[in-house]
């Protein structure tokens, strides 16, 4: 039997599918919909509900000059935590029925604010990182060049999701970590640490998604993948390739960072032992376990925060509460990168004392 939460589920994916289908699919005898952009002439109403949640009726025109009267009460958006405002840019969903047409707000234009935030978020790396942080929104180019003209398009295209993230990661950390740090033997032993903790990743995640039993299709974004894609690869592909992609972003950290302390200490002494630089290297990486597992967990949780409150409000129980497989997906997601990041710090450490410099017992009893 289909539990309710199941079936409200299947339910929101029904209705979220049938809104978000193109005009022309949802044409049928005497119901067509489409999309306009408008701008909002006047504000007639706002209500405040709990929560900041508003509600607005206001009036907009198009780009013809049509006018349309609004209620989000009745809309997909149909309470909003912002404000709306006369001239604000909005894409309204006109659905023709039988006798006239019913008008929902769909979205409000948010490009301008997103382009402030880019450009504030780039002038703040700059002044404070200079040259590093320059090279650092390079990489950050790089990066989103590397997942958009090439990981998500092999996806798409019916490349293997896995095969293909761990490709994309080992090209943005090789381009990113020698742009950032330069090109010199300390940062090469960097990036080979970073390939063995994608290696980690790639292990602890097949491995715990096979041992939760997770299907991928928890969510409302996996299941309309699911539909949308050829499901050889998805939807437990896409959910692998999550959390390999997630993970390998903390990767450059960690090994950057065991990897200059490692030169530190070597330059306070040169003489030290390898054995012994690997041991006084560690008792630094141990903070740095402590502080990347805390950090992880927050990240993820303060991401998956909606879900872990509706399902624990739902639910009650935390056994009930790890039953849930959207909870259980963001565990799996955690723990893997996690046990991953944690291994990667003896790694790299042991990468940074193969430096040439560091000298061994034998050539100091001689």
């Amino acid at each position: 039997m289909v539990s309710n939460s199941v079936r409200k589920r299947f339910v929101a994916i029904i209705a979220l599918v049938a809104f978000l289908l193109p005009a022309q699919g949802l044409a049928q005898e005497g119901f067509t919909a489409r999309e306009v952009e408008a701008r909002v002439v006047e504000i007639q109403s706002t209500q405040e509900l709990e929560g900041g949640v508003r509600q607005h009726v206001f009036t907009a025109k198009d780009t013809y000059g049509e006018s349309f009267l609004v209620d989000t009460t009745d809309s997909f958006v149909s309470g909003v935590g912002f404000i709306l405002r006369p001239g604000d840019l909005v894409n309204l969903r006109l659905i023709d029925v039988e006798g006239g047409v019913e008008v929902y707000l769909d979205d409000v234009h948010r490009q301008t604010g997103v382009w402030w935030i880019i450009g504030f978020f780039a002038a703040v790396t700059l002044l404070v990182g200079l040259l590093r942080g320059l090279l650092s929104l390079v990489g950050l180019l790089v990066t989103i060049a590397v997942l958009i003209g090439g990981l998500f398009p092999a996806i798409l295209a019916g490349t293997e999701p896995v095969l293909a993230t761990v490709i994309a990661s080992a090209v943005i950390l090789a381009v990113n970590m020698h742009l950032s740090h330069g090109l010199k033997r300390q940062t090469f032993f960097a990036f080979l640490s970073t390939l063995g903790g994608l290696g980690l990743v790639l292990v602890f995640t097949k491995g715990f998604l096979a041992l939760a039993r997770l299907s991928g299709l928890a969510s409302e974004e996996g299941a309309l993948l699911f539909w949308e894609l050829d499901p050889v690869h998805v939807p437990v592909g896409i959910l692998a390739a999550g959390i390999i992609l997630g993970a390998g972003g903390v990767l450059d950290d960690i090994a950057i960072t065991q990897s200059e302390i490692v030169s530190e200490l070597l330059l306070a002494n040169p003489h030290v032992t390898r054995k012994e630089l690997f041991q006084k290297a560690m008792r630094i990486g141990r903070h740095h376990i402590a502080s990347a597992v805390n950090t992880l967990i927050l990240v993820y949780a303060g991401a998956a925060l909606p879900a872990f409150l509706l399902f624990m409000n739902q639910f009650g129980g935390y056994q009930e509460f790890l039953q849930n497989e959207i909870v259980a997906e963001e565990l799996v997601r955690t723990l893997a990168g996690t046990c991953a990041l944690v291994l990667l710090v003896p790694l790299s450490t042991w990468f940074a004392t193969l430096n040439p410099r560091v000298v061994d017992k034998t050539t100091l009893h001689t």
